[in-house]
């Protein structure tokens, strides 16, 4: 059954403990696995294609100036990917191994290198938010919209790095479920916060009758604003399940004080 906690956590188990496993168990084991990251990848496309659509039908230069720093958007993304899957990855050698203080401890380094690297990455953002567009080559129609589609995009990295980094650790953890059910949730509200904050306050037909509805009217800026709040409200559920409800992952069942070491794969 597609995302059956119980019987992942069964199947997880025994892999640990040296168990064998039958083919049709290796399979459903593998689609449980595989079910976040595709939805994570899917959540990132649409999240692009969500902003580009809904400010589209401002104008076309409000969708260029999306577009035009798109590439760039994705290179802070990928970075924030990249960190996350350095230290899931070792967080998931300890756990294999049934070693779950060192995986936690690992996860705490995560969270600690991620924060650091996120903040510097916002730095480099706002330092170049500015000349970005120009450099891009767009015009003079755009290059404001765009500048700052990018830098309220950008101001979400730490919330996109604690989400990223948070439901990596759960997947390798083995729960399936928060990260998939988070992912849908945030493109969910990525609509929501872009129809109020793209779009000025207007009238519409709902069943022959019309509604007034309120909208700030923040136009491309809003789009990125709707990002930004979509990576919060995706980020704080999953700190919390990893960090305090995480059978295997929640820093309470720790006993001894953590320590930052310089090495991951040094740690004994």
């Amino acid at each position: 059954m597609i995302l059956n906690k119980p019987l992942s956590d069964a199947l997880l188990s025994r892999i640990r403990n040296g168990g064998a496993m039958t083919t049709g168990e290796k399979l459903n084991l593998i689609i449980q696995l595989s079910i976040p990251s595709i939805l994570a990848q899917i959540t990132s496309v649409l999240m692009f294609y969500i902003d580009a659509s809904m400010v589209g039908s401002l104008g076309a230069a409000a969708s260029a100036s999306i577009g035009l720093v798109e590439p760039a958007t994705w290179l802070f993304g990928s970075l924030v990917a990249a960190g996350s899957m350095g230290f899931s990855v070792q967080a998931a050698h300890f756990i294999g191994a049934n070693d779950f203080v060192q995986a936690r401890s690992v996860m705490r380094h995560g969270y600690i290198f991620g924060m650091v690297s996120s903040l510097l990455l916002l730095a480099v953002a706002v330092a170049v938010s500015g000349p970005l567009p120009g450099w891009l080559g767009g015009g003079a129609d755009i290059c404001p919209d765009a500048s700052l589609y990018f830098l309220i995009f950008t101001m979400a990295t730490p919330f996109h790095t604690l989400e990223n980094l948070s439901a990596a650790m759960l997947k390798v953890s083995g729960d399936m479920r928060h990260p998939s059910f988070v992912a849908v949730l945030m493109c969910i509200f990525d609509v929501v916060f872009n129809f109020f904050l793209i779009f000025p306050t207007r009238t519409v037909e709902v069943l022959g009758t019309s509604l007034t509805v309120y909208g700030a009217g923040m136009g491309v800026s809003g789009a990125a604003l709707g990002t930004l709040l979509s990576f919060v409200v995706a980020a704080v559920p999953l700190v919390y399940h990893a960090v305090f409800r995480s059978p295997i992952l929640a820093w309470r069942l720790d006993a001894r004080r953590f320590v930052w070491k310089g090495g991951i794969s040094g740690m004994q």
